[in-house]
């Protein structure tokens, strides 16, 4: 099954309409949703949508998100941004958390401004910016192995058990990876390598929160593969995971040989992550490629026949779950083999565009699992409009021309 442009409008102009709308759409407001990292992923799929609807409104998202974004920067813990929560302090005056993985979402939604709107006079500032909380966290939260940890957390820096964190090794590495390709600095691709280790190795059913089996599957697999899929996507990351791996994981557990669980969905063949095994290879590319399989057959056998994915465990982490189709399609379109993934993209796209994926996702009211939604509808549409202009002008046309679509 490949993308469906109607689908693909029908989804995309009902997101582009809300958030169009939305407080955040609205210059006078400083803080338009509390958590900044679920904000980015809103200016990312408005960032992409703005050449696809024509629509400036959208630029102004992503430019007052980015001036605030510098604005409020260092407001937690020294050059750290905005988080929108987790102010309160300790006796110490030690503030409650500023966390590495948290800050890198909203450190990718400015450089996808930059990187959508090159023109912008304020972009050397922003990225300035991004650099600066960069180098903070290279400079105080790695494992002498140049592993990532949480950052501020609980009031205390890397705290026990997370002086490795999978979530911030993930985002931060896919942070210096694009802050890299927009500037050219290289140190940055190479600080990122030993975190694209540590995601290819790391044991996602043994975490310290159990994330996997106690809330979803689909939260690991969204951030994770941010890193994965930026690092599988780029020429310069190959060039320096073609090598031997250096075995970083120190506090944090290995993956290690498990046993087979039952079938958990009617299209399931093995429920559980495969262990990495020696056919695996032993560089951090070949384990890197391993690890993208592992969760891309994950996906794909877990789709249920409606485009929705296996139910998590709390259905509160369904929210989550609307920004797989952003990263199955950016797999489809940059990594060698991976273009059958848009078919399992497109079935959950058919998914979100009607009322039940509206229903079930509270597509439209919960925000969060809206701007992924926006982020997946428009990434989509990229690539639609690339294959065939016209045919994705028409379907556009066709929703505006049939003004219920959009509610």
């Amino acid at each position: 099954m490949q993308l469906n442009p109607t689908v693909v409008a029908r989804g995309l102009i009902k997101h582009w309409n809300y958030f169009s709308h939305h407080i955040i759409a609205s210059p006078g407001m400083a803080h338009p949703m509390q958590a900044c990292f679920e904000e980015a992923y809103v200016v990312m799929g408005a960032s992409r949508t703005m050449p696809l609807l024509d629509d400036a409104r959208m630029t102004a998202i992503a430019r007052r998100f980015n001036g605030r974004m510098m604005e409020y920067q260092g407001v937690h813990y020294p050059d750290m941004l905005d988080m929108g929560y987790g102010y309160n302090m300790d006796e110490k005056g030690m503030v409650n958390c500023s966390c590495v993985a948290d800050n890198a979402s909203s450190a990718n939604g400015m450089l996808e401004g930059v990187r959508c709107f090159p023109h912008l006079p304020e972009n050397a500032a922003v990225l300035a910016s991004v650099k600066r909380f960069i180098d903070h966290c290279l400079n105080n939260y790695l494992t002498d192995k140049g592993v990532m940890g949480v950052g501020v957390l609980n009031h205390k820096v890397n705290p026990d058990g997370m002086r490795e964190y999978w979530c911030a090794d993930a985002l931060f590495a896919s942070t210096l990876i694009h802050y890299a390709d927009l500037t050219g600095e290289t140190k940055y691709y190479d600080a990122a390598v030993p975190m694209i280790e540590y995601i290819a190795t790391f044991d996602y059913k043994n975490t310290l929160w159990a994330e996997w089996t106690k809330s979803a599957p689909q939260q690991i697999l969204l951030y994770t593969s941010e890193g994965l899929v930026a690092a599988l996507a780029s020429a310069e990351m190959k060039k320096r995971l073609k090598v031997p791996l250096k075995h970083v994981i120190q506090f944090s557990p290995k993956a290690d040989p498990e046993e087979r669980v039952p079938a958990m969905a009617p299209n399931l063949v093995e429920a559980d992550l495969k262990s990495v095994s020696a056919d695996a290879g032993d560089t951090i590319w070949s384990r890197l490629q391993a690890r993208w399989a592992e969760f891309a057959d994950w996906l794909h056998q877990n789709q249920l026949a409606d485009g929705s994915f296996e139910h998590p465990a709390n259905d509160h982490f369904r929210c989550y779950e609307p920004g797989l189709a952003w990263l199955l399609l950016e797999a489809a379109r940059g990594i060698e083999g991976s273009a059958w993934l848009e078919s399992v993209a497109a079935k959950q796209l058919r998914f979100m565009a009607g009322d039940g994926g509206k229903l079930y996702y509270g597509l439209r009211a919960n925000d969060f699992a809206s701007g992924l939604a926006l982020l997946s509808f428009s990434t989509a549409a990229e690539i639609l409009k690339q294959r065939d202009p016209a045919v994705w002008e028409a379907a556009v046309q066709g929703v505006f021309d049939r003004g219920e679509d959009m509610w």
